[in-house]
């Protein structure tokens, strides 16, 4: 071989032994920034230690804060894969009135719907008929797509929800909150969870390892702690309802006429089972 082959394959060697140098740098130098780019998972909050009974007992007191409230909710319902969403001017008082103002597209009114002494009423302008029956889960439910019973309704969405009497529970700490187990001798559980400002965020009812109910709370507002997004499942049901708060006033007065019906004249008078 000539020294000119011998002195090209010796630089075409270096070469590539130098590029392949460069190219191992450049590529930790790569990695070395991607890590140091990463974004950082804030670590979970160290909570202080508290017991059940300070948790239910706060949540008691909170879930008293409102005793009534009124504004424009948007209802998303879906259930065996359909969706539904509607605009409703929601009414409610303590312990079991209820007034909904189901909104069309343009913003109008196409039913009214209210609730009192365990009579549910509903006027539908556009067919001039109104029907009044039993406040039942089901009656409700097939008029505003609500699958409570008004009593319920009102409990959850003041976040003042139902718990089991006489059942043990002891709190422990998971992923930054607070978590309550409480079972009853009749196979009922229910769990509660908790934010590190100790604010109910989630609350799930159990029947023999069955699960009932879930509800759970997001965008509390920073003056009162009003949940303005609420979330029903109902997993045997395979439902799910999300009612999202506008323009939302607490304890404000409302008059007890708001939550009474009667049929206007020349309307069809039906009944609801």
């Amino acid at each position: 071989m000539s020294n000119f082959a011998k002195n090209y394959s010796s630089l075409h060697l270096d070469n590539i032994f130098g590029s392949f140098r460069l190219w191992l740098k450049l590529v930790l130098l790569a990695a070395v920034f991607l890590v140091s780019c990463a974004p950082v998972r804030p670590p979970a909050p160290t909570l202080a230690p508290v017991s059940a009974g300070e948790l239910l007992q706060l949540l008691r007191t909170q879930g008293q804060r409102f005793q009534t409230l009124q504004g424009t909710v948007s209802v998303k319902m879906t259930r065996d894969g359909e969706r539904h969403s509607v605009k409703q001017v929601l009414l409610l008082q303590r312990p079991d009135m209820f007034r909904a103002e189901v909104l069309g597209p343009f913003g109008q009114p196409v039913m009214t719907v209210a609730s009192a002494d365990d009579r549910l009423s509903a006027f539908i302008p556009g067919e001039a008929r109104f029907y009044s029956g039993p406040a039942t889960s089901e009656n409700l439910y097939r008029l505003v797509r609500l699958p409570l019973e008004v009593k319920q309704l009102v409990q959850f969405v003041f976040c003042d929800v139902p718990l089991l009497p006489e059942s043990s529970g002891e709190v422990t700490i998971r992923d930054g909150f607070y978590l309550i187990n409480r079972q009853s001798a009749d196979g009922r559980r229910q769990e509660l969870r908790f934010d590190e400002q100790r604010r109910l965020r989630q609350v799930r009812y159990f029947s023999n390892q069955n699960e009932l109910l879930l509800a759970s709370y997001d965008d509390l507002r920073d003056e009162d702690g009003l949940p303005l997004s609420l979330r029903l499942k109902l997993p045997a049901d395979d439902m799910e309802v999300e009612l999202v708060w506008r323009d939302v006033r607490s304890n404000g007065e409302i008059l007890s006429s708001r939550f009474h019906l009667a049929p206007p004249p020349g309307a069809q008078v039906l009944a609801l089972p």
